[in-house]
Parts: C-alpha cells; sequence; structure tokens
C-alpha cells in the first residue's frame, strides 16, 4: 500500500475538471472532495461531507449491488482499481468511471481516486456500435436480397444470349455479355465488402467496457427481424435474465453474433427456426445460437474453427463463404478470455456456444 501526499493530491484536484476523492474508510467520512465531484453528483460538497451515503443514493439501482461489490474489492486487494457505473437523476443517466487507490497517511487507511463523467463519451460508443451493427447487418441483408435478383438477370442475359447468337447480331451478344458480368461483380463485390469488414475485427485490438449483453442482442435480433430476412426465418431472442452485465468489446462481440446469425441464415431452409439466448450463470454468461438448419457434416467439424479451405461450403442458395470467418470468431472470443464450441447434426441442426467470464 502506497503512502499518500495528501497536499500534491489536493493540488491536483482544485485544478482539475475531473473528480478527485479522499475517504477514510475506518471514519468513514471523507477529508477531501473536490468541486467537479459536487456538479457530477448535483450535490453539496457540504451535504456530502456530512452524509456520505448520499452518493449511493444517488447511483443507478441496477448498478448498485456492482458499486458495493467494487468498493469491498478495494478494501481487499489494495491495488489500483477502475471502475464504470452509473447514476440515477429524474431525466437522465450519468455514466462515471472511477480510478481508485487504497493508500496510507501515517496509521490512517483512505481511498483515494478521481471520478470521470463519461455521460457524453459512451452514448457517442453506444451509437457507434449500433450503427456499426446495423451496418454489418444491413450488408447480410444486402447480399442476400442482391443474390437473387442478379442471379436471375445474369440467367436472363445468358439466355437471351444464347438465343441472339444465332441472329448473328455481335452488338446484342456484347452487350448482354456485359451485363452478365456486371451482375458477377457486383456480387464479388458486395460479399467481399462483407467480408473485408469482417476481416477488420482480427487485427483491431479489444477494448472491454462493462455493458448490458441483453440489451445488446436483444439490438441485433430486433434489427434483423425487421429485414426482410426476418420475415423468410423465424428469429428470436431469448434470455434468463432482464439485465446481464460484463465486460466486452460491444463493437467486436456483435460482430461475432452477427457472423453466426449469418452462417445459420445460409444453412437453414426457408421458415427455419434461428434463436439467440444468453443465460445468467454464477460467474459467466452462456450465449448460444441455434438452428434448425441442414447442420455440419462430420468431416468438416474438426477444422471449422482452423479456417481450412475443405471446411468452406455454399449456402442452401449458393451464398459464399468468406473462409475466414470462424477463425475470427474464435479470437475474438478467446479474448474476451472466452470459449466457444458447437453441437451438429445432419439434418437436426447446429447450436454454437459462448461463454464468457463476468
Amino acid at each position: 500500500m502506497v503512502e499518500l501526499n495528501k497536499e500534491l493530491f489536493c493540488r491536483l484536484g482544485d485544478r482539475s475538471v475531473d473528480g478527485y476523492f479522499i475517504f477514510d474508510y475506518t471514519a468513514q467520512n471523507f477529508s477531501y472532495l473536490n468541486k467537479p465531484i459536487s456538479k457530477i453528483w448535483e450535490l453539496g460538497l457540504d451535504e456530502i461531507m456530512a452524509n456520505p451515503q448520499l452518493l449511493t443514493k444517488r447511483v443507478h439501482a441496477e448498478d448498485l449491488i456492482h458499486v458495493i461489490s467494487c468498493y469491498n474489492e478495494c478494501l481487499e486487494d489494495g491495488t489500483e482499481k477502475k471502475y464504470e457505473f452509473r447514476l440515477q437523476f429524474a431525466d437522465i443517466e450519468k455514466y462515471l468511471r472511477v480510478i481508485v487507490f487504497a493508500v496510507t497517511d501515517g496509521e490512517v487507511e483512505h481511498l483515494v481516486g478521481t471520478v470521470e463523467d463519461t455521460t457524453v463519451m459512451r452514448h457517442n460508443k453506444i451509437h457507434i456500435e449500433q450503427i456499426n451493427a446495423r451496418k454489418n447487418i444491413t450488408l447480410e441483408v444486402l447480399a442476400h436480397d442482391l443474390k437473387e435478383p442478379l442471379g436471375m438477370m445474369k440467367l436472363t442475359a445468358s439466355s437471351m444470349k444464347d438465343g441472339i447468337a444465332q441472329t448473328g447480331d455481335q452488338q446484342m451478344i456484347n452487350s448482354l455479355a456485359f451485363i452478365q458480368d456486371m451482375c458477377e461483380r457486383n456480387l464479388l463485390l458486395v460479399r467481399s465488402m462483407i467480408n473485408r469488414e469482417f476481416l477488420k475485427s482480427s487485427i483491431v485490438e479489444i477494448g472491454k467496457e462493462r455493458a448490458d449483453l441483453v440489451w445488446e442482442l436483444r439490438d441485433v435480433v430486433r434489427f434483423y427481424k425487421r429485414s426482410k430476412l426476418g420475415k423468410m426465418k423465424n428469429i428470436k431472442f431469448t434470455s434468463s435474465a432482464e439485465q446481464i452485465y460484463l465486460r466486452l468489446d460491444s463493437m467486436k462481440f456483435l460482430q461475432v453474433i452477427n457472423n453466426l446469425i449469418s452462417n445459420s441464415l445460409k444453412f437453414t431452409a426457408d421458415h427455419g427456426n434461428i434463436t439467440l439466448h444468453a443465460e445468467d450463470c454464477d460467474s459467466t454468461v452462456l450465449i448460444t445460437v441455434t438452428d434448425n438448419g441442414i447442420g455440419i457434416p462430420e468431416e468438416l467439424q474438426a477444422g471449422l474453427f482452423d479456417r481450412l479451405p475443405e471446411t468452406l461450403r455454399p449456402g442452401l442458395k449458393g451464398e459464399e463463404s468468406g473462409g475466414f470467418g470462424m477463425g475470427i470468431i474464435k479470437a475474438i472470443v478467446e479474448l474476451h478470455q472466452g470459449k466457444i464450441w458447437f453441437k451438429s447434426k445432419i439434418g437436426t441442426g447446429t447450436t454454437f456456444y459462448i461463454e464468457l467470464p463476468k
């Protein structure tokens, strides 16, 4: 446990826009609070000094157990800790990031730290994650919706080309060949865009923050159900709890979920069932993606996560496979200190399991 230079710490706090505090956890009172603490909690400094419990009354009801657990952890561990939680006001929520140390000042032990209001940053991040998830879903829907009409255009142009070849009209033959080529190029372009977007996940570092997994997964399924694909397949989300909080890189992890759902869509017949489920366990969360599609042949199962060319196969409607998806899925899950596995039976369907620590 480090020594406290109280004078220096207070001088820094007096000049900072972030909250600074020194809490004597033996006497259960604050010996120092700077003005931004008052602004963040929307309470007077005198009120907080007189009654520190007022701070916990502002904590969001869903985060209160988390905050108490963090407080106890600080006392037990004694090392630097970083925590995130929310405050609840009548009309708004605030997101806070707290960095706290256990330090000594003579014989008195303190919790010393800083508080940053990350509300604007967090809201921006949530919007970016939503946009990114919907962008990936839109690309999948686009690829699916374009596949059929472009394929039909290509087939029609080919048929017309064969008929016109007998007339010897070279200009028309060349025009139809051009249409065939453009259809093929545009199909490849859309698939390439999807593969390239997902491949970015393999080279970007994981940045985990506390997130509500249930909210994130429900939003993904909601967007799929609004699309044309949602009308061709029965896609649903279930959860054992209304909220499940864990540390997550939401943007990267939602790409994992998008890819698994995309694979289920490819290998499940129209009007088939696809279910995304989250199970809240004691120290972990289990996420499953289940379909009643055609299943994965036994000879392909062993190398499914290894990017082996022989594991690649087209979907039921000829959808192409990028070949890198499953390997990147496994890498992202493992970067979250998680595990992924699957069970599959030909003609019955497939279930992918992802287990993540809380």
